[in-house]
C-alpha cells in the first residue's frame, strides 16, 4: 500500500564514492567508545522561507531509500545563514556564522585558530574531523592543524557523522517555530538558540550510534543508510 512520505534528502554517490565509503567503515568497525575522542566538524546553512521538506512522494513499507524516493540536495544562492559548529561527546563548540564566502583563509582565521585549536586543548578531544570541502584541504588548512591528530573522512559522507544529525534537530526545531524567522538577523539568533538548547545526552546519543551506523553503510556496499 502506497502512503505518503517526505523524501529521504541525500547527495548523489558514484560507484568510486560507494566503495571508499565502505572501506573507510570497515577500517572502524571494530571502534566503539573510540568515538568519543573524536571532535566531529561541519557546515550548514538554514534558508529563510519555504522549506522543500514540505514535498512529498508515494512509497511502500521498506521503499524508503530506493532512488526514486530520495531528494537530491544542491547548493543555492537562497538567503539564508551559513554557520559552523563541532561537538564532542561532553561538550559542544560556539557556533560561528560564516557571512561570506569561505576561503581557506577565512576558515583558518574565523573557525581554526579562535575555535578549533582551543576547543581542543580545553576538552582534551584527541582527534578532529572535519569533510573534504576545498577550504578544509588547502595548504594553509593543513599548516594549521599540524599539530591536530585527523580522521580521515571519505567524500560524501555527511550521513556518517553525528552532527548531521544536529543540523537536522535545528532544522526541525525552526519548522516548528510559532514565528517563522523573516530576516537573516532572526533566523542567525534562532539557530544560535536551537544550537544552545539541544541536551548534551542527545548529542552523546549520537554518537552512540556510530558503531551501528558504520555497519548500515557496510551492509549496504557503501550506499544510502536509514542514517
Amino acid at each position: 500500500q502506497l502512503r505518503a512520505r517526505r523524501p529521504v534528502a541525500c547527495i548523489p554517490l558514484t560507484p568510486n564514492h560507494c566503495r571508499s565509503r565502505r572501506e573507510w567503515c570497515q577500517a572502524r568497525a571494530h571502534w566503539r567508545t573510540e568515538w568519543r575522542s573524536v571532535l566531529f566538524s561541519d557546515e550548514s546553512r538554514f534558508y529563510l522561507g519555504a522549506s522543500d521538506y514540505r514535498v512529498l512522494v508515494r512509497r511502500r513499507p521498506g521503499e524508503r531509500l530506493q532512488p526514486i524516493c530520495l531528494r537530491h540536495r544542491h547548493t543555492g544562492p537562497t538567503s539564508g545563514v551559513t554557520v559552523w559548529g563541532a561537538i564532542s561527546y561532553d561538550s559542544r563548540s560556539t557556533l560561528v556564522v560564516i557571512r561570506r564566502t569561505l576561503t581557506a583563509n577565512l576558515y583558518v582565521s574565523l573557525v581554526i585558530q579562535p575555535v578549533v585549536l582551543p576547543f581542543m586543548n580545553s576538552i582534551q578531544v584527541g582527534v578532529f574531523q572535519q569533510d573534504n570541502d576545498r577550504p578544509n584541504t588547502a595548504v594553509v588548512t593543513q599548516h594549521a592543524l599540524q599539530s591536530v591528530d585527523m580522521l580521515p573522512w571519505p567524500a560524501r559522507s555527511p550521513n556518517l557523522s553525528p552532527i548531521e544529525h544536529v543540523w537536522n534537530i535545528i532544522g526541525r526545531q525552526l519548522q516548528r517555530h510559532p514565528q517563522p524567522a523573516l530576516t537573516v538577523p532572526v533566523l542567525t539568533d534562532k539557530v544560535q538558540q536551537a544550537w544552545n538548547s539541544i541536551p548534551q545526552t542527545d548529542i552523546r546519543h549520537l554518537y552512540d550510534t556510530m558503531h551501528s551506523r558504520l555497519h548500515a553503510c557496510i551492509q549496504n556496499s557503501g550506499g544510502y543508510t536509514g542514517y
